[in-house]
């Protein structure tokens, strides 16, 4: 099922799969910013990367002894959310545990994202309830995929990541790249991926652009932050906010002893982010 809101200045559709906005179109140009999911490329656009982010070794983990099997970034990518709530500018979606996901993930949880629309800006927020006594463990991570050329008339060589301000950044499969405000695409994205972890990145935004055309991701508050294309041909880039810090116990669970947040039971969680075009 397909929801849409929209305001003077933008269109947004919403899907149940995965809750993903599947178009985000600016009404003053009519130019789509969100990737089409496309099965020959990707076939997702923005999942939610929700227990987990990234890969199990061999797709599976262990709890109290019982062996559970799951795929990339968890399940909530996989999922049908129902809506709960549409108006003309916002809508709520959720996704609650249930006999098929219990069978991969064995905690009582519902998870709720909420858009809102602020002039250009699409506003994001996440809530994460756990719904027994016990701890759940978690981490969240988001995946957005974004038009890469936006425009017949560009090409992927004219886009960079512009920042808000210059950023002393390090990450060894780029020594050059380790001073400034801009990073060019054709520089990062051929043959690799780029993240830069552990809170380095203070840029409150990135733009992905060509100077004439701008979508910007909010990325305040996570400690990870990566750029992604699924190969050179791959006409979309991702923009992935990763890990918002919070003051949670931490503790190992999925991945030998790779650290996770511990929400205690009948707490909830929270957090947020947003897109917004800009030019």
């Amino acid at each position: 099922m397909e929801k849409t809101i929209q305001n003077e200045k933008v269109t947004v559709t919403i899907s149940t799969r995965a809750a993903e906005v599947i178009s985000f179109v600016d009404k003053d140009t009519s130019i789509e910013r969100v990737w089409c999911r496309d099965p020959k490329y990707w076939i997702n656009c923005n999942p939610v990367l929700f227990p987990y982010t990234g890969l199990l070794p061999e797709g599976k983990y262990t709890y109290q002894g019982k062996e559970y099997s799951l795929g990339s970034h968890g399940l909530a990518r996989y999922a049908d959310f129902i809506f709960e709530d549409v108006k003309e500018d916002e809508a709520t979606l959720s996704l609650s545990s249930n006999e098929e996901l219990l069978k991969v993930y064995p905690f009582h949880f519902k998870l709720t994202v909420n858009y809102k629309l602020d002039g250009k800006k699409l506003l994001i927020h996440y809530r994460l309830d756990n719904l027994e006594e016990e701890e759940l463990p978690f981490t969240i991570g988001f995946h957005p995929a974004f038009n890469c050329p936006m425009t017949e008339d560009s090409i992927f060589d004219d886009y960079y990541l512009e920042f808000a301000h210059e950023e002393d950044l390090h990450n060894p499969d780029f020594p050059d790249l380790n001073h400034g405000k801009t990073i060019m695409l054709k520089d990062v994205l051929y043959d690799k991926q780029l993240f830069y972890h552990n809170g380095q990145i203070t840029s409150p935004y990135v733009d992905l652009t060509n100077g004439r055309h701008a979508i910007r991701v909010g990325i305040e508050g996570y400690d990870t932050l990566g750029f992604w294309r699924k190969n050179n041909d791959t006409p979309f880039v991702c923009i992935e906010p990763w890990y918002p810090r919070n003051g949670l116990k931490k503790a190992p669970f999925f991945r030998g002893e790779e650290l996770y947040n511990r929400l205690p039971g009948k707490e909830s969680f929270k957090c947020e982010y947003y897109w917004e075009i800009v030019k």
